[in-house]
């Protein structure tokens, strides 16, 4: 949920001849320069509202948790193109400015929500006595601090045996620690793939591991530590979507665009459906399929959401990224791109870190004396500390960022005055998560 764009001039491009030091000559992307795309930002301005609803009150929504997957396929999609980018460019990746670029866009805004959350467990525990929220909160900023809380509480845990989800003050933090271990590993994973030309078999690889968690999901099985609840298939079919994007000709056939564009709309069709026969939108059709298994229950007691809805959202976003990269015109990347879900999009990462420690205080102090009071205050004020989060701790990060990609830039062009190959700055991808 976090944002890279476009921020330096345009680059001389590296000779693509080159080879690395093993001889082998690295994977050369065949696409255009992603750019910033607005749908991008705006698809993840609409998931960002869902995601609330559905910690607002789990069992209506539950199949709004699908849209993690959205986030983790467009990071798998945006960080992939960003690197394949870089190098084609740079004829490297510097992996000092990719990593301070994603710390200066994650970490200070996470900390401090960490921060805060725990300061306000604090003063709801010293004026109330509410030992199991401080202990809670404690409990969550060490393992999201130390990006390991999708490890010490994995996610849906709750599927086996059956009843709600725990309410924590910093559950979400779970997807970021995924995310974050993509980031340190994964993009390690792609770098090697590109300089020695592995990016196909990587690729191939990961669409095994998708197709393989998604039946594992759909026989009832979650995995070792509920890991295929959190979704890494997900992140690999974005690696995969960013790897396609890249090897295929830049321009397609009027035949294949076509066919693409017509994809799209079914991928988004499947999207809506998926989405919706997790929630009780359906239920007076006699459509709904729940998530939550009963108390004392089990996934292999019948069909639940959980079991295919994952895999599905993630095949459509999928789909629908790549006709948005190729064909911006798209109604729907057009309908994606309105200005309010774009403005929604570029918030959705301080969105996502207040609105359940918001949600949780106010249920732990103002509902307890009216829950009326406690609902009428969420919005309003998760509003403004997304926006006071946005101006004051965001904004100023992406500038430092610019300022390491203007380093980055000065740097490369030093390089190519004085003859080296890679005349050209890294050049953000667009938007990433």
């Amino acid at each position: 949920m976090s944002d890279e764009r476009s921020d330096d001039g345009d680059p001389t491009v590296s000779d693509p001849s080159g080879t690395t030091a093993t001889g082998r000559a690295p994977f050369i992307s065949n696409a255009d320069k992603l750019g910033y795309l607005p749908p991008f930002d705006g698809m993840r301005g609409v998931a960002v509202c869902m995601v609330i609803l559905v910690h607002a009150t789990f069992e209506p929504f539950g199949g709004f948790a699908g849209t993690v997957d959205l986030f983790f396929v467009l990071s798998g999609v945006l960080i992939t193109t960003l690197l394949l980018e870089e190098d084609r460019r740079a004829g490297r990746v510097d992996l000092r400015r990719f990593y301070s670029r994603r710390a200066l866009r994650l970490l200070p805004l996470m900390y401090l929500v960490i921060v805060g959350t725990l300061l306000a467990a604090l003063a709801v525990h010293l004026l109330t006595d509410n030992q199991d929220l401080l202990d809670k909160a404690i409990g969550d900023a060490l393992a999201g601090g130390t990006y390991l809380y999708h490890v010490i509480h994995p996610v849906h845990t709750e599927l086996v045996g059956g009843g709600p989800p725990e309410i924590r003050p910093l559950l979400h933090l779970w997807s970021l620690t995924v995310e974050e271990h993509f980031y340190l590993f994964g993009a390690l994973l792609i770098i090697v793939a590109i300089r020695r030309n592995w990016m196909r078999w990587v690729a191939a690889a990961f669409v095994v591991g998708w197709v393989a968690i998604g039946l594992a999901r759909l026989t009832g099985h979650v995995g070792p530590l509920f890991a295929w609840y959190q979704r890494p298939d997900s992140l690999m079919l974005g690696v995969v979507v960013a790897f396609v994007n890249a090897r295929i000709p830049a321009r397609l056939s009027e035949r294949a665009g076509r066919r693409l564009r017509i994809g799209a709309w079914v991928a988004t069709a499947v999207l809506v459906g998926t989405f919706l026969v997790g929630t009780w939108f359906v239920k007076p059709l006699g459509l709904f399929v729940p998530f939550l298994v009963p108390e004392g229950g089990s996934l292999r007691d019948g069909l639940y959401w959980g079991e295919f809805g994952f895999t599905l959202i993630a095949a459509s976003v999928a789909v629908m990224c790549f006709t948005f990269a190729r064909y911006r015109d798209h109604p729907v990347a057009r309908f994606f791109s309105w200005k309010p879900f774009t403005e929604l999009g570029r918030r959705s990462y301080a969105i996502y870190l207040l609105h359940v420690p918001i949600g949780v205080l106010l249920f732990e102090t103002v509902s307890k004396v009216s829950e009326g009071l406690g609902l009428l205050l969420y919005l309003p004020l998760l509003a403004v500390s997304v926006e006071v989060a946005h101006r004051l701790v965001e904004k100023p990060a992406m500038r430092m960022r610019l300022t390491l990609a203007g380093a980055g830039a000065s740097g490369a062009a030093a390089a190519g005055v004085s003859g080296a190959a890679a005349a050209g700055p890294a050049r953000p991808a667009g938007d990433d998560d």
